[in-house]
């Protein structure tokens, strides 16, 4: 029996909408947590962040962020927003994992905080070139435990070294409208069976 019209175009509309959709943010938020051990001399740092403590920063990246065009291994604005002493900000923040010995990730708030903490960054020794930020992201949380990497958070009037222990991924991502869209493909032909049956 001939295809429905309407089931036909249905699915037509479907997979063309899916193909043409544009690229949606895929994001996922990862835990790091670290030990502070050294404080800028002459400096004080917040009671979360004193010599000794230990403290999570959690990270919400766009997995979707492609290279810099002309420079694999850079990623920027992947950092959407972090959460730290208890306070989330919306932030700006780069991945620099191009293999050529250093591979970091820095970011900062888009504001002011309270605490005065003004960026983050994550350096980890590794010659290992990662080509998206997903696998980036899976290079740090294998690297991390091993003690390679160090971290270092600055504030206004001062500076806190610690030693990352453990980076992990805390969420699992959502599938995109393109994703969601073709999963409705099978749907239609099923219901273009039971509609032919009939």
């Amino acid at each position: 029996m001939a295809i429905k019209p309407a089931t036909a175009f249905a699915a037509a509309a479907l997979a063309s909408l899916a193909f043409a959709a544009p690229a949606q943010a895929e994001l996922q938020t990862w835990r790091l947590t670290a030990q502070s051990y050294d404080v800028q001399a002459g400096s004080t740092a917040p009671a979360f962040a004193e010599v000794g403590k230990s403290f999570a920063i959690d990270f919400v990246f766009d997995t979707e962020v492609q290279s810099r065009e002309g420079w694999g291994g850079v990623f920027e604005g992947v950092v959407k927003s972090f959460t730290v002493n208890g306070i989330t900000s919306e932030a700006v923040g780069d991945i620099l994992a191009d293999g050529a010995g250093l591979n970091v990730f820095g970011s900062w708030p888009s504001a002011p905080r309270s605490d005065g903490l003004t960026g983050i960054g994550l350096s980890d020794l590794s010659d290992v070139f990662y080509p998206d930020v997903a696998s980036a992201l899976k290079g740090f949380a294998t690297s991390v435990p091993t003690g390679s990497a160090s971290l270092r958070l600055n504030f206004v009037d001062s500076a806190v070294s610690a030693q990352p222990i453990s980076f992990v991924m805390t969420s699992v991502p959502e599938p995109s409208a393109a994703w969601l869209l073709l999963a409705g493909l099978p749907w239609l032909a099923m219901n273009r069976k039971r509609l032919s049956a009939s």
